[in-house]
This record gives structure tokens, C-alpha cells and sequence, in this order.
């Protein structure tokens, strides 16, 4: 399993997106290995055209639902609060998804530098597949 980041959804429901992203992300929903969280839906729901929207709650529907748990805001906080500490400012939506993917030891699949620069200040802690 592994936990789709916006930043790849977005590229697989371009029409245009880049063909190895939307080959990859299509594998994952293929072979049931795909997931989202709240924060990433959320990203994607205020972004979608509305003539987007059936292909996106669409590509919902073939991939797993991992909540965003109460648990969940206290450490992202911690995990905010340490980013700084060592001078790196993380966007709240990446460190949602990526305190749910810590929490739950799945592999972020993104195309975004912040979970890169997460992963090398976690060291190895997040697991990051960039596509």
C-alpha cells in the first residue's frame, strides 16, 4: 500500500499530466495498493474543475481511505515544531500526510521536494517515493 500525496493525483487526473506519474499512480489503484487521507482530499476537492469531479471521486472509490485520527494533530505539531528547530518551513498539508503515513509505515508517493526534505530530517523515519 502506499499513500498518494496531492501532488501525484493531480498529475494522474491532468489530461495532460506526465505520462510516468499517471502510469504509476494507475498501477497502485490497479493493484489495490493506493491511498489517500483527509487532507489530500481536501486539497483536491477545492482545486477540482467541476467537470473533474465524477474522475476524481471516481479514482476515490478504487483506493483506500486512511483517516486523519485526533491523535494525528498533536503530531503533526511535533512534527512542525521539530521542522523549525532545524530551520525547514513544511507546508500544514504535507505534514498531515505525512504524520498519517508515519503513523501507519506507508511510503508517501508524491512529486514534491518538502517530503524529500521531511524524510532527510526524519532520517529515513518517512518513506518517500518520488514520481
Amino acid at each position: 500500500m502506499n499513500l498518494v500525496d496531492t501532488s501525484a493525483w493531480v498529475e494522474f487526473l491532468r489530461k495532460k499530466g506526465d505520462p510516468a506519474v499517471k502510469q504509476a499512480v494507475a498501477r497502485l489503484i490497479q493493484a489495490d495498493l493506493s491511498a489517500y487521507t483527509c487532507p489530500v482530499r481536501f486539497e483536491l476537492l477545492s482545486g477540482v474543475k467541476p467537470e473533474e469531479e465524477t474522475d476524481l471521486e471516481q479514482a476515490f472509490e478504487f483506493s483506500h481511505h486512511l483517516p486523519f485520527e485526533r491523535d494525528d494533530w498533536r503530531e503533526a505539531a511535533l512534527l512542525e515544531r521539530q521542522f523549525r528547530a532545524k530551520g525547514l518551513t513544511i507546508p500544514r498539508n504535507d505534514l498531515f500526510v505525512a504524520t498519517v503515513a508515519i503513523r501507519v509505515g506507508l511510503p508517501v508517493v508524491c512529486r514534491d521536494a518538502h517530503f524529500d526534505a521531511m524524510r532527510k530530517a526524519l532520517s529515513g523515519k518517512l518513506k518517500v517515493e518520488q514520481v
